[in-house]
């Protein structure tokens, strides 16, 4: 997949449309500091542009996999365009994430808003408290999370509480 032109063949068409967006998922994680594979592009965009969003991927010739009120998955038959997710945020949640995101290089000649480490790593553990198996390798992009320079962990350890995995953070965070 060539990340690069997704990243900016979607990041344009934000910025055109007027949709305020982020990075989130493997390629915002790498931003802050993990290099790991990943196979998708992920997006969180306010949840009003869901039917603009699909429909652009769309006339991009992807193909809607799925499409529920918080997510929806895409994929192009050219595997250099790949796959690409998109969350749907409500408006109070849109608040948080899109005012403390941070412009970000993630890769070569490629910069966009992703983020914070802290909302990522509560996207990762609602990942987890809904696909258990996929702990190892979130917890391993909730690890590099939290060693950001700033980052906010009572916020974070206090998400993961609410969620019932207290223990699974502090183990996160005790081999960090």
């Amino acid at each position: 997949m060539q990340f690069d032109a997704v990243l900016r063949t979607f990041g344009d068409f934000f910025e055109k449309e007027g949709i305020r967006y982020v990075v989130i998922g493997g390629l915002a994680v790498y931003a802050w500091g993990r290099l790991r594979p990943t196979k998708d592009a992920d997006f969180a965009v306010d949840h009003s542009n869901q039917e603009r969003v699909v429909a652009f991927a769309e006339s991009l010739g992807y193909e809607t996999l799925h499409v529920s009120v918080a997510f929806s998955n895409h994929v192009h038959a050219d595997n250099t365009l790949g796959r690409v997710d998109f969350m749907y945020l409500d408006p109070t949640t849109a608040e948080k994430v899109f005012g403390a995101a941070v412009s970000k290089v993630i890769l070569e000649g490629v910069e966009s808003p992703v983020a914070s480490p802290e909302h990522l790593a509560m996207m990762k553990a609602l990942a987890m408290k809904n696909f258990p198996h996929r702990a190892l390798f979130e917890g391993e992009d909730v690890r590099t999370l939290l060693k950001v320079p700033g980052v906010d962990r009572d916020t974070v350890r206090d998400y993961f509480r609410r969620q019932g995995l207290l223990e699974l953070f502090d183990a996160i965070d005790k081999t960090r």
